[in-house]
């Protein structure tokens, strides 16, 4: 593997103790409100925004060809804005940045064909993925300290190659992509899996692999017999944007929540009082129907009480053979 180690090993620990420093100052201690069994999306928060930060290869751990014998490990960056729909999707938008690298050191003559090693540069990815947090369907926990998630999209991939040849002459792509711009535009679905450790409501850390598949075969500057890849691995943090006093959808257990609204006391109340009107009402309603005299005419209304239940009488109760005043 062909990478200066002591320089990522830098940019990552510095980039862990800015997101501990982060963290310590967003985290809150309040305890949200919990939110109720179809309550709906708005008594929670639903959007987060996210930065990440870590290592770009040009391999994945699925294998599979690559055109250079030694891969490198370079520093990539991201930032990405997610919402969450339901306790298990969400969708999140992802802008990646940073370089790609390898070498030929390890073959012979440290040369494949007209290549030595490739640099290239990764203006912007963009994309949006469907987020699947698996957590939430595990409901033997009441609540989760650690959330897994999978995730799959779609994006557009803007970057520029360049290649060391044989002759140590440096092929630089930019101006040679399509309509003489600087950078090549290709299309590539990012396929990743994750988890997220909770800090508080507001705030969780988040380990991220995602595989990267490219709808071409130029990402490093030499034409193969497969479409190139790019693996990103990163930590990150991720802040819940919304009220303070609202709970955070990515965490929220709905078998939790709907069992402690059935053991809730104040919801007993409730339902014990409504079953006492609703008693009151039903004998209600069955006193208004009592008949006494069986004549067909409601006490209430029956002017004539005690009609043998033979007599025919008229809607007052009384027989229609007498005169009533």
């Amino acid at each position: 593997m062909g990478f200066n180690l002591k320089n990522m090993n830098k940019r990552l620990t510095f980039l862990v103790v800015a997101l501990l420093v982060s963290a310590t100052t967003f985290a809150q201690n309040t305890t949200p409100a919990t939110g109720k069994t179809f309550g709906g999306r708005n008594q929670y928060k639903t959007f987060s925004i996210g930065v990440n930060a870590g290592v770009l290869s040009p391999v994945v751990l699925i294998g599979g060809s690559n055109d250079y014998k030694n891969w490198g490990a370079d520093f990539g960056y991201g930032v990405y804005l997610r919402k969450q729909l339901g306790h298990v999707f969400g969708l999140q938008g992802n802008l990646l940045l940073g370089d790609l690298s390898g070498d030929n050191t390890d073959a012979p003559g440290g040369v494949i064909g007209n290549y030595k090693s490739f640099k290239t540069k990764i203006a912007y990815g963009v994309d949006l993925r469907g987020v699947f947090n698996l957590a939430s369907i595990n409901f033997l926990n009441r609540t989760n300290a650690i959330n897994f998630t999978g995730t799959l999209g779609y994006g557009l991939l803007a970057y520029a190659p360049s290649y060391v040849n044989a002759s140590n002459a440096t092929v630089d792509w930019k101006g040679m992509a399509t309509d003489g711009k600087d950078y090549i535009k290709e299309a590539f679905i990012p396929i990743g899996v994750g988890a997220k450790f909770k800090v508080s409501e507001c705030v969780s850390f988040n380990l991220d692999y995602t595989m990267n598949f490219v709808d071409a075969d130029n990402l490093d500057a030499r034409y193969a017999n497969s479409n190139d890849k790019f693996a990103y691995g990163s930590v990150g943090i991720e802040f819940a944007l919304g009220s303070k006093s609202k709970p955070n959808l990515i965490w929220a257990n709905p078998v939790a929540t709907a069992y402690d609204e059935l053991k809730d006391n104040s919801l007993k109340s409730e339902v014990l009082d409504l079953k006492s009107r609703t008693k009151k009402v039903e004998d209600t309603v069955t006193d208004l129907k009592k008949d006494s005299d069986g004549d067909g005419v409601a006490d209430h209304l029956d002017k004539c009480p005690n009609t043998p239940s033979t007599v025919k009488v008229d809607g007052a109760g009384c027989p229609l053979n007498v005169i009533t005043k």
